[in-house]
């Protein structure tokens, strides 16, 4: 869990406050679905790699990203928007993390979570990142998550307008991120 504000072009981390979501549960699979299925992000060879995702992982990233959103109306925080560009980093760093069998913050080959963003052109104020692995399901993930502080700062932030999901699999084993953002 990390989170990072730019400020006069120099990023610090900062302590963060509570926010609120909602989003219609039925929009949440018409939103994802098109910013998931062709995201990808470039690898240290500069190859687009795609990202395809099951209709099963795109069913549970909608319902994570519905879940989300629900604690966040719970709080009055308004709710967070799929951004293409950090779906491009959240499920790019999932494949990595699954393919590398670890959860880390940093990518296997050594990038950052600022790295990562700014490789997809995403212009930002502040940005941060929960990672998870082994829990099932999105209520599981969810679950795990708000129970811890850090994480729930990330997810119930009022500073973030924007989200990108990631999931994947290795082995039977899932991988999660959640990339938070708030544009310049």
């Amino acid at each position: 869990m990390g989170i990072f504000w730019r400020t006069e072009g120099w990023r610090r981390a900062v302590p963060q406050t509570l926010w609120r979501s909602y989003i219609a549960s039925l929009a949440a699979p018409l939103l994802l679905a098109p910013a998931i299925t062709g995201a990808g992000s470039r690898p240290p060879n500069g190859q687009a790699t795609p990202y395809l995702l099951s209709q099963a992982s795109t069913s549970q990233l909608a319902t994570l990203l519905g879940l989300i959103n629900t604690e966040r109306q719970q709080i009055g925080a308004p709710a967070l928007v799929l951004s293409p560009q950090l779906v491009t980093a959240a499920q790019g760093h999932a494949q990595d993390m699954a393919h590398s069998h670890r959860l880390s913050h940093s990518g296997s080959n050594g990038s950052s979570l600022q790295a990562r963003i700014d490789a997809t052109g995403y212009t930002w104020a502040a940005i941060g990142e929960n990672v998870a692995m082994g829990q099932p399901n999105p209520a599981a993930v969810m679950e795990a998550w708000m129970n811890s502080p850090g994480h729930r700062q990330n997810i119930l932030n009022p500073n973030f307008t924007e989200l990108g999901l990631g999931y994947a699999e290795q082995a039977g084993e899932p991988y999660w991120v959640q990339v938070f953002g708030k544009p310049l």
